[in-house]
């Protein structure tokens, strides 16, 4: 018996031994059951949020592009990196566009590839126009094709080619809508070469003349399309815009016909690029043959460009009408008188009824810091602060030479009174001018001493019938030289003439404020950027970046590791 209860024992303690191991064994794999759940759920919580996170950062990211872009369709945030920033626009022209309130349609005639394709200058322009649209939603453009929109150039009077481009604005006038349009072919667009311009003019030609035989644009360029020097877009484009956009345009008209004076060397007008710019300030400019012609009703400003040759009675009793306006006032004459003109009795006869008179000889300054290389040539600095609303510049630099003295008669006489606005020094003087021995003009007898008056303004004043106290004015601005408005000053960035005279016009004429641009050269077809540009992001994209990158890596890494 005590053998089998020794075995029964025995039995029983090995099968307790199982059991005890075998509840061991059942916590292990529980307890490995449970890590292995906790570590998926650790997995899982983690690359959830790790989904997460990736979502959100995408979401930001499409959502910040898209903001992105709203915003750079609705304000123009352009970055030109061309060095001559040829994609951008002057802040003057920037602060004319933003303050169009008027619609603007810009139409393009040709085919939106062929015209991008056909030349830099043409890319260029259109990516300008894109800045304009960009800068104000009021200005919009089209492409339209002629030959698959043939019908479409009827609607308006002008004859359009291809390439042409026309700004317009519609407007509601005593119930009747009213289309304003001002058309720019590709030689608008473009600056020629200077030896180009002088080669046609000492033939009697111009650029505008070779156009014409030429038949259109394209054709010109396809003789003389090496000879562009710049874009002209910025200048063409403005100017286009505040002719269709100015509630109250300015019309200027050149009264020609008495053998006015023309450039010694190019034998041509010496006011072409006073045209030009009167044009790219949005007057409107055209000519008359005073001889033969009227004055058109609608003119606001005659300019009499430095005639040779006296005007007849009749003639002068044309320019007084004028200046009268029915008794009404409100005009302007810009008269210009030459070192070349004869006697001008008649002429000088009605300058007298304003005060003024244009006196013998040619001015002339004593100290070579007053003038440059001849005495005659002067340069002035001592300017009437009057109407000089658009000047930038405070210590504007007034440039000339062959000048005659402009002689207020008085101050005040009347309705009439008379300003001197551009004056020399004390130590001016006055001369007739005659050839030395190695053929140069140089100042001889000397006609008066002090001070001396290169541009005047004399103005008659009526009061307003109503009784209100308001006066309206005729004014007639008074020239010594046309170098005071000649090309080759006009356009020289050290002298002030345009600048200048540009305020006085527009203030006087109550002229939309002007806007000057230079012009801007494209060389080739290349991406062109600035040096110092292209080391700005070799070093961003190469160095400063990669840089910024592999930090935040090493950072996140370390982070990580430490937890």
């Amino acid at each position: 018996m005590e053998n089998k209860e020794e075995k029964v024992t025995s039995s029983n303690s090995e099968k307790l031994k199982n059991i005890v191991d075998e509840e061991k064994k059942s916590k292990k794999s529980n307890k490995d059951k449970s890590d292995s759940n906790s570590n998926i759920a650790k997995k899982l919580k983690h690359g959830t949020m790790a989904t997460a996170l990736t979502c959100g950062f995408l979401a930001v990211l499409v959502l910040l592009n898209v903001v992105t872009t709203v915003l750079f369709e609705r304000y123009p945030i352009n970055i030109d990196l061309t060095k001559e920033k040829i994609y951008s626009m002057t802040d003057e022209t920037e602060e004319y566009v933003k303050n169009v309130d008027r619609d603007v349609l810009v139409t393009i005639f040709a085919d939106e590839e062929t015209y991008l394709n056909y030349s830099a200058y043409n890319k260029q322009a259109i990516e300008l126009l894109k800045n304009y649209c960009k800068m104000n939603h009021h200005i919009s453009y089209r492409f339209v094709d002629i030959d698959s929109n043939p019908d479409i150039i009827k609607s308006y009077s002008d004859t359009i080619s291809n390439f042409d481009i026309i700004f317009e604005t519609s407007s509601e006038v005593d119930g009747e809508t009213v289309k304003r349009t001002r058309k720019l072919g590709m030689v608008d667009l473009l600056t020629f070469k200077d030896e180009l311009v002088s080669s046609l003019s000492q033939s009697g030609y111009s650029i505008d003349m070779m156009r014409e035989q030429a038949g259109n644009d394209l054709q010109l360029l396809a003789y003389y399309g090496s000879y562009v020097e710049s874009s002209n877009a910025e200048q063409a484009f403005t100017s286009a815009l505040m002719t269709v956009t100015d509630p109250n345009p300015v019309y200027v008209t050149f009264l020609t016909g008495r053998n006015e004076v023309s450039d010694i060397m190019s034998k041509t007008s010496p006011f072409s690029y006073f045209k030009t710019l009167l044009v790219a300030n949005g007057y409107n400019v055209n000519e008359i043959d005073i001889t033969k012609d009227e004055i058109p009703a609608d003119t606001d400003i005659a300019v009499i460009p430095a005639p040779t040759v006296d005007y007849l009675p009749e003639e002068v009793q044309k320019v007084s009408d004028f200046l009268n306006n029915g008794n009404e006032l409100g005009k302007q004459l810009i008269y210009v008188a030459s070192y070349s003109q004869d006697k001008t009795p008649n002429l000088d006869e009605f300058l007298e009824e304003y005060g003024l008179s244009v006196g013998e000889g040619v001015i002339c300054e004593t100290y070579g810091e007053n003038y440059i290389n001849y005495p005659y040539c002067t340069i002035s600095t001592d300017l009437s602060s009057d109407f000089n609303q658009d000047v930038l510049n405070k210590n504007l630099v007034i440039s000339s030479m062959y000048t005659r003295p402009v002689n207020t008669l008085y101050d005040e006489q009347g309705m009439i009174t008379t300003q001197q606005y551009v004056k020399t020094t004390d130590n001016a003087y006055t001369a007739k001018l005659t050839y030395n021995e190695q053929y140069q003009m140089v100042p001889s007898d000397t006609l008066t001493t002090g001070q001396q008056c290169l541009f005047a303004i004399g103005s008659k004043a009526k009061f307003a019938d109503d009784g209100s106290g308001e006066s309206k004015h005729s004014n007639v601005l008074c020239f010594g030289s046309e170098y005071l408005l000649q090309s080759n000053i006009l356009s020289a960035q050290q002298y002030g003439n345009s600048e200048y005279f540009f305020s006085v016009i527009a203030g006087i004429s109550h002229k939309t404020d002007g806007v000057f641009i230079k012009p801007k050269t494209i060389k080739g077809t290349a991406f062109d950027i600035a040096q110092n540009t292209k080391t700005i992001l070799m070093w961003t994209f190469c160095a400063i970046i990669p840089l910024v990158v592999l930090g935040v890596g090493l950072f996140v890494w370390l982070r990580r590791k430490n937890k």
